[in-house]
């Protein structure tokens, strides 16, 4: 009897140890994100290319000076409160007053002049730099303490929307060599980072804006998307992100939005076969695009035909989603043959399972039917490493014929952020060189109002039909599980960036 008192003894102190877990849990401000891959990165000028990047650093430890609205892609005052145009290639823009860095930096003209510096620092590599300022120089010029001028070498109408992508860092941080410990003047501050295992950041309590609900950030990384739903349907973690639509089955924790991301495959067209516009042209004629949605991919995917959302400037409605004709493809294949052409050449395509859910299945799906039309391609999953170096130049000397499984999202609403990237000779992402091309992108960035949509629109048309620089398949859709104690819907920002802040508690 003294035992079986002392085990209901024992039972009854462990279940209040647990239940005072359990209250302790749900008191607590702490919360825990699972993201598909690893941080790998945490240098603040990949904020904008580099999703992950932003998801942690953007808007939480690292702020811009404008703000685009989610709803509208407006723009916003943030840490700059006005601007305006002085001259065709120069803003003036007025600074917040009383803001500070986490290093107790103070945050002025001279700041935000270093930190643009820093953005264009050749040792640096800034990915952003690329997206941002592909083909135009920037200066700057410090008017008083807290006004700046910008001036780029080309006229720049939307440098207002840029600066929504240029993160602010502090002017302790170094000109030369990529930081490991990012330094803003955010809500959060950086914490710890471990590549291997976890990031977490801080709530700041010298913020100057709102003070957020959230107190600690944990940020940790699965690859498999069962996992991440599942972490958060048992309570080891708050968020998921990018959950396969397979398993976004709770309507009450599993939230789908268009990402922004639109998926293409990229054609390198330097080598046989590839170089042969009745190849390229088959290999979008033998996609079945539509089988694939609400199976492989999500049932609320858009088709894509240019590599922009329809909500970005410059997008053409105009142009049509390519059909499926197996016949077709299978005669131009022919045709290229007979023309000889090397079509039996081995073309390897370079996938990530990173890139979106289901990615392995989606391409060992479009190999099988390239393979069907007489075309030799292979697939091969490579990591995020050696993607990202394969995608961007200076390239290798003689490229073999190559596919590369490719995402991108242009949140910031206009067409140069695309097209001056992936289409103009000069874009760091960009496989062509074609004078026409060229010059109706340099036109268009120049101009304003229906005259710079029309000449983009006028290019999305030829890039897409004269020269298939690409199979186009969908805009797509992600899936994210919020736990039952927060308060989070997503939005097309998303993908790139979740801001701490929006997040609160039941």
């Amino acid at each position: 009897m003294k035992t079986q008192k002392a085990a209901l003894t024992g039972l009854a102190v462990l279940t209040m140890l647990f239940s005072s877990a359990v209250a302790a849990q749900g008191k607590s401000k702490d919360i825990k994100i699972v993201l598909p891959s690893a941080v790998d990165v945490v240098e603040p000028c990949h904020m904008m290319t580099t999703a992950l990047v932003g998801m942690v650093l953007r808007q939480n430890i690292v702020e811009s000076l404008t703000k685009l609205s989610p709803k509208d892609n407006s723009v916003q005052p943030h840490l700059a409160t006005s601007w305006q145009q002085v001259d065709p290639l120069t803003w003036r823009v007025n600074l917040r007053k009383g803001v500070k860095f986490h290093d107790g930096s103070a945050f002025n003209a001279e700041a935000v002049s270093t930190a643009v510096t820093r953005l264009l620092m050749p040792q640096l590599v800034c990915r952003d730099k690329i997206r941002l300022f592909a083909k135009s120089a920037i200066t700057t010029k410090v008017v008083d303490e807290y006004t700046i001028d910008i001036t780029t070498e080309q006229p720049t109408p939307l440098l207002p929307v840029t600066l929504a992508q240029i993160g602010i860092t502090s002017p302790k941080t170094s000109m030369t060599a990529p930081t490991r410990q990012p330094v803003g003047t955010g809500p959060y501050v950086f914490t710890s980072w471990d590549p291997t295992q976890s990031l977490v950041v801080k709530r700041f309590d010298g913020y100057w804006g709102t003070k957020p609900e959230v107190e600690q950030a944990t940020y940790i990384w699965r690859s498999e998307p069962a996992l991440r739903a599942s972490m958060v349907a048992v309570g080891e973690a708050d968020i998921g992100l990018q959950i396969a639509p397979q398993d976004a089955v709770n309507a009450k924790s599993d939230f789908g939005y268009l990402n922004a991301d639109s998926l293409r495959i990229r054609i390198i067209p330097q080598a046989a076969p590839l170089n042969d516009i009745h190849v390229r042209t088959a290999l979008n004629l033998a996609v079945n695009r539509q089988a694939f949605i609400g199976t492989i991919v999500s049932k609320d995917v858009q088709l894509a035909t240019q590599y922009m959302l329809p909500s970005v400037n410059g997008h053409n409605p105009a142009l049509k989603p390519w059909g499926y004709d197996i016949n077709k493809a299978k005669s131009l294949i022919k045709q290229a043959k007979a023309a000889g052409v090397k079509v039996d050449q081995e073309i390897i395509l370079y996938g990530g399972d990173f890139l979106h859910a289901n990615s392995t299945e989606l391409l060992e799906s479009l190999v099988q039917g390239w393979q069907q039309i007489g075309l030799n391609v292979k697939l091969k999953m490579i990591d995020k490493i050696q993607l990202s170096a394969m995608r961007r130049k200076p390239y290798a000397e003689n490229r073999p014929p190559v596919l590369i499984h490719e995402t991108h999202d242009n949140t910031a609403g206009d067409a140069v952020y695309t097209m001056m990237v992936y289409y103009h000779s000069s874009g760091q992402l960009s496989d062509l060189s074609n004078p026409k091309i060229d010059k109706m992108i340099e036109e268009a960035s120049a101009a304003s109002g229906p005259k710079r949509r029309e000449i983009y629109q006028e290019a999305n048309t030829y890039i897409q039909q004269q020269i298939v620089p690409d199979v186009m398949l969908y805009h797509l859709v992600s899936y994210i599980r919020v736990g039952p104690r927060l308060v989070y819907k997503p939005n097309s920002t998303t993908e790139g960036k979740i801001e701490l802040s929006d997040i609160k508690f039941n």
